[in-house]
């Protein structure tokens, strides 16, 4: 078996897959020139670094794992065109993204960055918080991100309504609809949390009308994908106050143009694509590459297996 790792590993990362496939063949690098001439004898890649052109020439690769769950930015026609499974990091993203989503609620209901505001020009100004307890919070998008989020708002006495592609009962949520009901769903919400993927039948799934379709003291918060919202609509909306403040960790353009109104508004917090983050990330990632080794040595199925064409 021949590994071909991209991705930035660590000695003990590299050191545990070892352990786990001690026969293997691995080969570290991130020059391209490199990458070309091993990507056609290889087996596995570990990470999006590869040449996608090249993949016609690798007969032998079983599997691409890559360290993100979205996978939009991959899914090149030389990739679907391959029999060669695409393995995600789906499932450990679930606690660090839901407590961002948090931070980002709490911070514009508690008016926040106005205190912020206040504080640097030394001025003792006292807001009216917005609270979670007892208001409604919207899950576009209810897979594992999506579920820990519902969990957490539990916890603070929120009712969660949540949409997915397959509606099925969830301990954390009151009700899950199928996504055609978005537009039942969105003038209900005091709080509303983008978690889908990044497809094409999601890419602006809000827009003008939608956002026209929310409260006018609706929080929104994306940490799905910059394309899943039309900007410029929500942009427009933020500035005529159709809704009423918006935490964002993803957008159109990474990093955000330094010229975007979104960085002055003082209604909305920009963080900058992070909420996924977390001091042991990759250390998830290499146990389900292990697994999946462990499985592809054991011709079993391999876990985390993203369906190329549905898109995650």
């Amino acid at each position: 078996m021949k590994i071909l790792i991209t991705h930035r590993a660590s000695e003990h990362h590299i050191d545990a897959i070892k352990e786990a496939v001690p026969q293997a063949e691995i080969v570290v690098t991130r020059d391209e020139e490199e990458i070309a001439a091993h990507m056609p004898t290889a087996n596995v890649i570990w990470g999006s670094r590869y040449l996608p052109e090249l993949l016609p020439q690798c007969p032998n690769l079983a599997f691409i794992q890559v360290s993100s769950a979205g996978v939009d930015r991959l899914l090149g026609p030389e990739l679907l065109a391959h029999p060669a499974q695409l393995i995600n990091a789906r499932g450990i993203h679930g606690t660090t993204i839901a407590e961002h989503v948090f931070l980002l609620m709490l911070a514009l209901a508690r008016q926040l960055p106005a205190m912020q505001r206040a504080q640097q020009e030394h001025q003792w100004i006292r807001v009216t918080p917005q609270l979670l307890a007892n208001r409604t919070l919207g899950i576009i998008g209810y897979g594992s991100i999506g579920q820990a989020i519902g969990q957490r708002a539990k916890a603070f006495g929120m009712r969660v309504l949540a949409t997915r592609r397959n509606p099925e009962p969830d301990q954390w949520a009151d009700e899950v609809w199928s996504h055609d009901k978005l537009h039942q769903l969105l003038p209900l919400c005091d709080y509303l949390v983008l978690a889908t993927p990044l497809t094409p039948e999601t890419r602006h799934l809000i827009g003008a009308r939608e956002l026209k379709l929310c409260k006018p003291s609706a929080i929104l918060i994306n940490i799905a994908r910059g394309p899943v919202i039309d900007e410029p609509a929500l942009i427009e909306a933020l500035q005529k106050g159709v809704i009423a403040g918006a935490g964002l960790d993803v957008f159109y353009q990474e990093p955000l143009d330094p010229a975007s109104p979104l960085w002055d508004m003082p209604q909305v917090i920009v963080t900058p694509h992070m909420a996924g983050h977390m001091p042991d990330y990759d250390d998830h990632v290499v146990d389900i590459l292990v697994e999946n080794l462990r499985r592809y040595q054991a011709n079993q199925p391999l876990i985390n297996v993203v369906d190329k064409q549905a898109g995650y």
